[in-house]
């Protein structure tokens, strides 16, 4: 049976757990590909519907802290839309939670993000003559969904996002800011449906209490980064980070 007490003073569960939590802070600091990293950390060593759920409340507190941080930066006409496509897929993710495997979704999802960043390389590699077209708003509502839907199911909804965000090439702050508001309104629009199905129990929310410091490390060190960062350097770690999402999604999903 699952302790949250021993769990938490487990070295094997914090040598997992620092890194994980870690990620989460520097998701909401601008490196949003890095955050889909923290539940497949924590899965060595608890259940995956344990890590969500300890995750979760994590997420929903470095979001306050990044949602006032980027406030002044923030698109709401790209935004809206997106949140709004994002929900529908939280619902999806609701209702088939507890009919679809983990590792079936973690691997369609690895594959089309690792195919996306391999197409990206691929074609700067070639010096096409006219960069890529920019993706239309029916795409960005399709990848919104499914960013919620993945999101519910795994907190992996930062791959499918940024195969719609990256290519319009927006300002970097902007782009954080986007990033930062979808997923902290979709991490509360997640919150009642977690709370349904048992996940936001004593246990898991005694260790999010615990690891919360450690999301504040995380959240300094990715915003100092973003403020420092080359912007082209920002979105070269961007992709690259998005690649390495892609296929740690991978091999979950063939382990699973």
């Amino acid at each position: 049976m699952f302790d949250a007490a021993a769990t938490i003073f487990d070295p094997a569960f914090m040598l997992a757990a620092v890194p994980a939590i870690l990620s989460v802070g520097l998701s909401k600091g601008g490196l949003t590909s890095i955050g889909g990293l923290a539940v497949p950390l924590l899965a060595f060593v608890v259940p995956p519907t344990v890590a969500s759920g300890i995750v979760l409340p994590l997420l929903c507190f470095s979001d306050l802290i990044a949602m006032w941080t980027f406030r002044r930066h923030l698109d709401v006409r790209l935004l809206l839309p997106l949140v709004a496509a994002a929900a529908i897929g939280v619902v999806l993710g609701f209702l088939s939670f507890r009919l679809m495997s983990e590792s079936t979704i973690g691997l369609m999802i690895g594959l089309v993000t690792v195919l996306f960043t391999v197409r990206h390389w691929l074609s700067g590699l070639v010096r096409r003559l006219a960069p890529p077209g920019k993706p239309g708003r029916l795409a960005g509502l399709i990848w919104s969904c499914l960013s919620g839907f993945t999101s519910f199911i795994a907190h992996a909804g930062g791959p499918p996002l940024m195969f719609y965000l990256l290519p319009l090439k927006l300002d970097r702050v902007v782009f954080t800011s986007v990033s930062v508001f979808f997923f902290g309104v979709i991490n509360y629009v997640k919150l009642p449906f977690f709370g349904a199905l048992g996940l936001l129990n004593t246990d898991n929310l005694m260790i999010s209490l615990a690891l919360a410091p450690v999301t504040l490390v995380g959240l300094a060190i990715g915003t100092w980064m973003l403020k420092v960062m080359d912007e082209a350097l920002f979105y070269r770690l961007s992709y690259i980070l998005t690649f390495l999402a892609g296929l740690k999604l991978i091999w979950d999903g063939l382990a699973g």
